[in-house]
This record gives C-alpha cells, sequence and structure tokens, in this order.
C-alpha cells in the first residue's frame, strides 16, 4: 500500500475536524476500509503504516473515534452472523503432566538458556527435537498450569513477569510442533493480561509486539492482533485498541469459514471490557445483551459476562444495581464458590466499590454482607490488598501503592501512550485527595498533585530500538524517597517568597479540596460552598468562554456609556454565578501561585474568589504555575537581560479592520517600547524575541484546533508565527482556554503547548478579548516589567488598569498569567 493513501486520509479526517463538517465521510470509511486490509497483509506493510494511521486516529481524536467503531461492528456483525464456529482442540490439556515431566523439562531449558540468555519469543530456542508427542503435551500442560495459578495474582513482581514470559518461548516452540499453535496465543494471553493489571505498560506492549511478529511468522496474524487489542484495551488506549480489534477482525474475515468459537469468544469479551474501560458502557451493554445464542460460553466465562456487565451498571450509578447483584449472587452462589479465587476475587473487588459508592445498599449478613464475608474467606488478602486500599481510602499505604505506579509509569516511551498509561495512577491520586485531606497529610497532597495537574507537560519521550529487551524498573518502594516526604527540604526547594501563598487545587469525588501553603505553614480546606453539578451545568453553557462585556448600549435616544453602576451590577451578577468558586487564601498574602488538577482546568484562575466573595485577582496578583514539578524544574531561570528583544505580529496587511483598530490603539506604545513590528500574514521566520506578542482571531474550540485567523485566512501552523522566546503574549481571543479530552488524561491548550516548547510564561484571555483592552493594558504591563516588577506584578498591575476603565471583571480579568510569576527583567 502506498503511503499516499494514509496521507490522504489523515488530510481529509484533519479537514473534518478543523472545519467540523463530515463530507468526507464515505471517502473516509472507504479509506479506513482499505488501510486495515493492507495493513493485515503482511507484519512488514502494518509496521510501515501503524506510526503514521495512528498518529491521526489520535490528533483527530474526536472523529475518528465513530469511523473505528463504526468499522468495529460492521466487522464484528458480520463474523458473529456468519454463525459459522469450529470447537476448540483442547485436547493437549488431558495429559497430566507427572515429575517425569518437569525432570525433562529442566535440561532442556537450562541448555537454550545457557546458550542464549537474551531470547526472542518469534525464535526457536529449544531443541525438543528429542520429545515424543506425549511428552510436549504434558510439557505443554505443566506450563499452561502454572501460568493459569500465577494469574489468579493481579500483581506480578519481577521474578513472575520473567519466568513465564521467559517459558512462553519454549511453550510456543511445544504447541507449534503439535499443530496446536492458537492456544498458545490464547495461553499467552494470562500474561498480557498480567502485565497490564500489574502496570507494566510499557513492557506489555513491547512484550505483545513480539508476539504479533510470532504469528505472522506462524501464519494467524489474527491471534497476534488480538492480544494487542488485549493490551491497549485493558489500558483503555482507545485508538490503537479499535486498530488492532480491526485488524484482528479483517485477518480472520480474510480466511475461510469456519471460524474458531474460542477465538469469537474471547473477542466478545475483550470487546465488553473495551468499551467499559474508555467510558462507552452502552456499547458494552449492547454486545453483552446480542451474543448469538449460536456461541457457547463455558458457565466461567459466562459468570465473567454477567461480572463484565454488572460493572458497566456501576458505571452508570444504575440505582437498582445492588438489588440486582443480590438476586444474581444468590442464583450463582454455589457455582462462584466452586470456582474458587478466579470467581470470587472479580466479584469482591466489585463488592467494594458497591459499598462504597451505594452506602445504603443492604451489606447485612442475609443481603450483600454474605458474599462480601464469604469471598474474603476464599481470596487471600494480599491478592485485593491494593484494590481495597484504593476503594476504602483509609491507609497510608495508598501513598506507597502511588510511588510505585509513578515508578512503572516512568517506563513508558512515547506521550500518546502516557496520556492512557496514566490512568491507574490517576484513580489512586484521587482517592489520595480523599485521604491527604481527611489526614492533613500534605506530602499525599502534593504526591496526588503530579499527575492530576497534567504531568504529560514535562513527559520527555525515550528513544528505543523498534523490537527491545523486556526490562521492568526497580520497584523498592520503601527504599523511594520523594522529595515531598522531607517537608523542610521542599520548602527550602520551593523558596517561596514572603507574603506568598501557594494553593494546591483538587477535585476529586465531586468534592473540592484546597492545600495552602504559606510563609512555610500547610493548611487544608474542604470547600462546602463548591458544588459539582453548578461547576458542569458552566462548563455545559459556555459559561466561562462566551463573558463578555460592552462600554456602551443602546437607547431609544442613540448610545450611551455604560455606568459604573451598570458594571458594579455586572460584576455582582458574576460573583453570584461562581459563588462555588470560592478559595481559603491568607489574609496576608500579597501573591497568589495555584496549581489546579485537570478537572479544574476550565475555571479561570482570574476568577476565583476569597472567603469575602470578591475575586482574588482584584487584590493580589494570581498566577497558574501549572505544576509543581514544572515550577521546581523552572523557578531558577534566569532574568530577561536589561536590553530584552521584544515582537509583535499583528497581520493588518490582510486588512482585518479589528486587527487595524488593535494596532492603531497600540502603536504608540510598540515604538516606545521599540518593538519589531510585523504586518504581514506570512512571515519569513518565526517570532523569536524575549518577548513575543501575536495577535489574531481565536475562536472557541481554539485549545483543540490551535488555529487562528485574520480577516478570510487561516493560519494552521503557529510554529510559523511563534519561535523561541521567554514571554509569550496573546491577543488572541479564548487562547487561554483549556480543554480536557474524554478519552485521554490531559488537558489541550495553547499555554501548554507553548510552555512545553520552551516559554517561561504565557498570558493569554481565557474568553474573548475585546479589542479596546490592549490599549490600557499593555502599556502599564510594559511600564511595570521595564521598572524590575516581576510578570506577575506587572500583569496584577496591567489587569487593575483596564478595571479603571472596565470596571467588570468580563473586561479586567480576561488575560491570564500562565508558568512562571517571578520572571523579571534584570536591572543590575
Amino acid at each position: 500500500m502506498d503511503k499516499i493513501k494514509v496521507n490522504d486520509f489523515n488530510q481529509k479526517l484533519t479537514d473534518e475536524r478543523l472545519h467540523n463538517h463530515n463530507r468526507h465521510e464515505n471517502e473516509l470509511k472507504g479509506l479506513y476500509r482499505e488501510i486495515i486490509s493492507s495493513m493485515a497483509t503482511d507484519y512488514s506493510e502494518y509496521r510501515n503504516h501503524i506510526p503514521a494511521f495512528l498518529q491521526s486516529l489520535e490528533n483527530n481524536s474526536e472523529n475518528s473515534v465513530p469511523y473505528s467503531i463504526d468499522l468495529f461492528f460492521a466487522l464484528y456483525d458480520k463474523l458473529l452472523f456468519s454463525k459459522n464456529f469450529r470447537p476448540f482442540d483442547l485436547s493437549v490439556m488431558d495429559y497430566k503432566p507427572d515429575d517425569h515431566t518437569l525432570e525433562m523439562m529442566e535440561p532442556i531449558l537450562e541448555a537454550s538458556f545457557q546458550k542464549k540468555n537474551k531470547q526472542r519469543l518469534s525464535e526457536n530456542n529449544f531443541d525438543i527435537s528429542t520429545l515424543s508427542d506425549d511428552n510436549k503435551k504434558r510439557m505443554a500442560t505443566l506450563v499452561i498450569h502454572k501460568l493459569q495459578n500465577d494469574a489468579k495474582q493481579l500483581n506480578w513482581n519481577e521474578d513472575l513477569v520473567f519466568s513465564n514470559i521467559s517459558l512462553s518461548g519454549f511453550l510456543r516452540q511445544i504447541l507449534l510442533s503439535l499443530d496446536n499453535a492458537e492456544l498458545f496465543y490464547h495461553t499467552v494471553g494470562l500474561i498480557v493480561d498480567r502485565l497490564s493489571s500489574s502496570e507494566h505498560y510499557q513492557p506489555g506492549r513491547d512484550f505483545t509486539e513480539e508476539v504479533l511478529l510470532s504469528s505472522y511468522k506462524d501464519g494467524i496474524p489474527e491471534v497476534g492482533y488480538f492480544n494487542s487489542f488485549r493490551m491497549y484495551s485493558n489500558v483503555g488506549s482507545i485508538h490503537a485498541s479499535l486498530i488492532y480489534i480491526n485488524l484482528c477482525l479483517a485477518c480472520i474475515l480474510k480466511k475461510k469459514p469456519p471460524y474458531s468459537e474460542r477465538l469469537i469468544r474471547e473477542i466478545i469479551w475483550q470487546a465488553l471490557k473495551f468499551f467499559r474501560n474508555v467510558r462507552l458502557p452502552q456499547f458494552a451493554i449492547q454486545i453483552y445483551r446480542e451474543i448469538p445464542v449460536e456461541i457457547n460460553f463455558p458457565p466461567y466465562e459466562r459468570r465473567s459476562l454477567d461480572h463484565g456487565y454488572f460493572t458497566c451498571l456501576l458505571m452508570l450509578d444504575d440505582p437498582l444495581l445492588p438489588s440486582q447483584l443480590l438476586d444474581y449472587l444468590r442464583q450463582e452462589r454455589e457455582s462462584i464458590l466452586a470456582g474458587g479465587i478466579n470467581d470470587a476475587m472479580p466479584w469482591l473487588v466489585t463488592l467494594y466499590n458497591i459499598k462504597r459508592i451505594y452506602p445504603d445498599a443492604d451489606f447485612t449478613p442475609n443481603g450483600l454482607g454474605f458474599f462480601l464475608t464469604t469471598f474474603e474467606m476464599i481470596v487471600p488478602a494480599d491478592y485485593v490488598k491494593k484494590y481495597k486500599d484504593i476503594i476504602e481510602a483509609d491507609t497510608e499505604d495508598l501513598k506507597k501503592h502511588l510511588k510505585e505506579s509513578l515508578v512503572k509509569l516512568n517506563e513508558t516511551r512515547n506521550t500518546a501512550d502516557f496520556v492512557y498509561d496514566n490512568k491507574s495512577a490517576i484513580m489512586i491520586s484521587n482517592r489520595l485527595i480523599d485521604y491527604s485531606t481527611k489526614n492533613k497529610d500534605s506530602s499525599a497532597f502534593l504526591l496526588s498533585m503530579v499527575l492530576k495537574s497534567d504531568y504529560s507537560i514535562l513527559f520527555q519521550e525515550k528513544k528505543s530500538e523498534e523490537l527491545v529487551q523486556l526490562i521492568l524498573p526497580e520497584v523498592n518502594v520503601d527504599e523511594i524517597e520523594m522529595l515531598y516526604d522531607n517537608s523542610e527540604e521542599f520548602l527550602q526547594e520551593l523558596s517561596l517568597n514572603p507574603g506568598v501563598a501557594m494553593c494546591w487545587l483538587a477535585c476529586a469525588e465531586e468534592k473540592l479540596s484546597q492545600l495552602q501553603l504559606f510563609n512555610d505553614v500547610f493548611s487544608f480546606h474542604l470547600h462546602e460552598d463548591w458544588k459539582y453539578d453548578l461547576y458542569k451545568k458552566l462548563l455545559d453553557s459556555d459559561y466561562f468562554v462566551d463573558l463578555k462585556f460592552d462600554d456602551t448600549v443602546k437607547e431609544n435616544r442613540g448610545v450611551r456609556q455604560i455606568s459604573p453602576e451598570e458594571y458594579a451590577n455586572e460584576e455582582a451578577r458574576i460573583i453570584r454565578r461562581l459563588s462555588i468558586g470560592k478559595l481559603s487564601v491568607h489574609d496576608n498574602a500579597n501573591a497568589l501561585y495555584i496549581v489546579k488538577d485537570m478537572e479544574l482546568s476550565k475555571f479561570p484562575h482570574n476568577l476565583f474568589l476569597n472567603s469575602d466573595g470578591d475575586f482574588i485577582a482584584k487584590h493580589i496578583p494570581v498566577t497558574n504555575v501549572l505544576s509543581t514539578e514544572w515550577l521546581l524544574e523552572t523557578h531558577q531561570t534566569s532574568p530577561l537581560p536589561s536590553d530584552y528583544k521584544k515582537s509583535i505580529w499583528i497581520p493588518i496587511d490582510s486588512g482585518d479592520y479589528p486587527l487595524s483598530y488593535l494596532f492603531g490603539n497600540i502603536e504608540n506604545t510598540l515604538q516606545e517600547y521599540s518593538f519589531n513590528v510585523h504586518q504581514e500574514m506570512k512571515l519569513n521566520e518565526p517570532l523569536s524575541a524575549d518577548i513575543n506578542i501575536v495577535c489574531s482571531h481565536g475562536a472557541k474550540n481554539i485549545s483543540e484546533t490551535q488555529i487562528v485567523s485574520q480577516e478570510d485566512h487561516l493560519t494552521y501552523d503557529l510554529n510559523t508565527v511563534i519561535g523561541k522566546g521567554r514571554i509569550l503574549i496573546f491577543f488572541v481571543c479564548h487562547s487561554g482556554s483549556m480543554k480536557t479530552e474524554f478519552f485521554r488524561n490531559n488537558v489541550t491548550s495553547l499555554v501548554k503547548r507553548f510552555i512545553a516548547q520552551g516559554y517561561d510564561a504565557v498570558i493569554a484571555p481565557c474568553w474573548a478579548l475585546d479589542v479596546t483592552v490592549p490599549r490600557y493594558w499593555l502599556p502599564e504591563f510594559l511600564k511595570s516589567f521595564e521598572e524590575g516588577q516581576t510578570i506577575s506584578q506587572a500583569t496584577y498591575n496591567a489587569n487593575r488598569k483596564v478595571n479603571e476603565r472596565y470596571p467588570t471583571p468580563a473586561a479586567w480579568a480576561c488575560l491570564h498569567l500562565y508558568g512562571n510569576p517571578n520572571l523579571i527583567k534584570d536591572i543590575k
């Protein structure tokens, strides 16, 4: 397949996203099918095109998901409605191993590993030429039983990972020689599941890539793609998951029926879990309810499907769930109890969740309490300790669990994977916020905010070979001492100036928790005025992005100026709407640094209120410092040189009237402060001064599209406009707005993009910037900064200057400061 086809797909999909239409729908559906079909033909074809194709789906996430799901159900329905399935051969498992079996295996394994210590799954490394088929079957059964037994533990240590992966190569070779390679790929799925449940996500992806290569060599790539789907869907990586399951289905349908019933059952079960994991439970429930009667699930697998269905109801907060589950458990009690640990463990974890989420559920000895107690007797406590700790959030061990997750997360190589891999760690962080607030544990709160404040801004991608050796990180939580564990050392590293308050804000369990640091003293606050449902209504109604003001009003006799009383009434109305956003800030604070978690990223920091119900930013400078870790890395950056350079892009050559009006308002200021002014639409090279200002138009969705416009001209790539610099100022509507992504745990925004590209600070409007504001704002900002005041104080002074002319937060609070609040000009 030519790369042109993938490029064509990307261009059409990007066009639909940027211009909000679906005119390419039929073409894109056809291209998607062709690309999947071509990649499924051989491994090299897949390797050549998967990076660009996956990147296209990721970059156009909201538009690409419907196309991927549409193709999945088309292929899935075609496969299931064929109703032509063959039973799976498990006769190998009839051969019972004995002591002699292990005695025969050991020298074969030892000889192989002595000859080649670093082995690849896709190679034949074991001399099994002298083994009879009966002995091979006994050895295969022995290895499979070991895997099944080890899989009862959800969290594998290094020994379990390496021993089972080492044996998997031997198992593949044995089953391949017995003409039953498919059994290997179903068995190896246990390793895939345990790598993901143990949060070894990057090693898991590396392992499944080797499994996929092996499956092509063995002539059954569909099971290789299925294991990749299994890995990515366990993590909730929606785009990669859908690519791999579509490749799996395409490979199956390329072959003539009958199709393996075992593989079909696995696809149904994993697809149900996938849609649950990506928070699309309606599709999972659809799959559950529409399973063809011709497909016969063994009792344990049927109960697993039932469990998946109940967990979807849990996601949906179904009020009938506790009673429905109790009826089900009573009906299936004997079967579940007979199933032992494997059967009881998922139900036990689910009951822990129901007990927390449904406080009125019947947990008496005659109700769900019976099953909770019984399952706890069956399942060893250490098997579920981590999950119970996370759910109940009543133990300091949560810090250990989070540290372990962070260590493993550090193995992730790509940002595209990081925003999915951090899901488990963020879940622990949410529960740790609850624990730390109740127990006044500042180190736990700070640890929780590492990921909740979006660490992807600091994430460094790591290079690797296409196929890498499996390496696990050393995880000894007791020896991991983070900066936050030592309060004295942390305060010294942070080195806040006297009088500066720093607040960490976290929305967890729909509650607003705050940690404040003022003059080296921590304090905790759980805000009773916070109402999560009201916050969501503000977001759903576009309240923040729709803020605007007028300085005149039309009346019967003409146009008049807005009066001070009318501005005061408008401010009072805004305060009433934002009364949920009251913070506890020390009365003596002379500046405020804020770190918000991703859930709060859309709440503009200039609009937080103090305990008296007034805007904090009216009284002291307020800066969003993005994250503790970013501030620690950058707070000691050098000042701007005394002769720092300034440049501005204001493309009035486009004939754009508002830009021309803006230029007329600030032209004298630009001349006074020696700006290098660029009026052309296309720059020969990007702005690269110390302070760069960009003037253009931005839509409400600019955080997603990252497009600016002038008259009828669109600038798609801002890297052609914005180069290197220290301070970036956007006079572009909505350019300071943030967007949280539904499928990925990160925030998209222009601010984050250019902070990540090296800027120390970004100043941008969170809503539409009125064209009259910069004439008052810019001279005051530059004057204050030239005098040697910090960027936070200069921004505050400039906002106050706007307030003198337009005393409404829709005007003076529009421009927000992000990044390093202490950036200053060198005046020595």
